[in-house]
Formats: structure tokens, C-alpha cells, sequence
């Protein structure tokens, strides 16, 4: 995953699609394809951000990116606050799959921007204890984006190590 070649198209892909590209009601599957974009935008974005600081790059974990999209997508749905509520419980149900030493979590929210991923990014790391998650000794991360009816953005990371 260390491939600036590959981060290069990658990014080239999602800058097409962007976040603001749905302006009419979209399919099931052209939301979701959406949002797995912006997902795949926002690890490359944290990557990015890591290797420029010497530390390794982060991959992704199919069991974390579950309980990072349903934690998104909860609260998108409104049947949970926007917050970190219930984040013990996420780690203990990773952790029946996948052992760890440290976990940690991000969440963000935001509407109305070009690029809804470099947004959360930016105000990650523009405080401190989101960009100490991102600098963090992990080796995993699972990234989950959901989208509410009103055009807005929820963004959930998970950290793992």
C-alpha cells in the first residue's frame, strides 16, 4: 500500500467523483459507491499524512471498516448522537476476531464542502488529540463514511494495533 503510483490514481479516481456529485436523489448502489470513495480518499489523505512524517502507512481491516461504516451509519440515521458513545463496545466486538495491544477512534461530521474527505482530514489534524490518534503506533485503521438525508457526511476511523 506504499505505492505513490497507486495513491496517484487512486486519487485521480475519487477527485472525479468527489463528495458533492449526488445532487439528485442516487441509487442504493451509486450511494454506496460513493461513500466507499470517500473512504478510500480519506485513507489515502491520513497516509499520506503519515509517511510525509516517516511512519508507516496504515492498512485497512475488513472487521474494522464494518464497525467503523455501522458506527457512521448510525449516526446518520440519528439512532445514536454524534459522538464516541459506545466505543468499548466496538473494540470488544473487533476483538473477538482481531487481538490488540491500543485502539483508538476519530469521528467527524460536515456538509456543503468540495472535497467532504479532505475536510475531516483537515480538522483532524487540527486538533491535537485527533491528529495524536493519527500519529498513533497503529498498524490498521478501518474507515467508515455515511451520508444523511440532508447531504451531510459522517466519518468514523478506527485505529489498530
Amino acid at each position: 500500500m506504499n505505492n505513490p503510483k497507486r495513491y496517484t490514481l487512486i486519487l485521480l479516481c475519487i477527485a472525479l467523483v468527489g463528495c458533492s456529485t449526488l445532487d439528485k436523489a442516487p441509487q442504493r448502489e451509486d450511494a454506496t459507491t460513493e461513500l466507499s470513495q470517500v473512504e478510500l480518499r480519506v485513507h489515502y489523505l491520513i497516509n499520506q499524512y503519515r509517511i510525509a512524517r516517516n511512519l508507516p502507512s496504515l492498512a485497512t481491516n475488513r472487521i474494522i471498516t464494518r464497525e467503523a461504516r455501522t458506527h457512521s451509519r448510525e449516526m446518520a440515521e440519528r439512532t445514536i448522537t454524534f459522538s464516541h458513545d459506545g466505543f468499548r463496545k466496538r473494540i470488544k466486538r473487533i476483538s473477538r476476531s482481531l487481538p490488540y495491544r491500543s485502539a483508538a477512534e476519530n469521528v467527524a461530521y460536515n456538509r456543503g464542502y468540495p472535497d467532504c474527505a479532505q475536510e475531516a482530514v483537515e480538522r483532524w489534524l487540527k486538533s491535537s488529540h485527533h491528529r495524536k490518534n493519527i500519529r498513533g503506533p497503529y498498524m490498521l485503521t478501518g474507515i467508515g463514511v455515511a451520508k444523511d438525508p440532508h447531504g451531510g457526511y459522517y466519518f468514523t476511523q478506527i485505529f489498530w494495533r
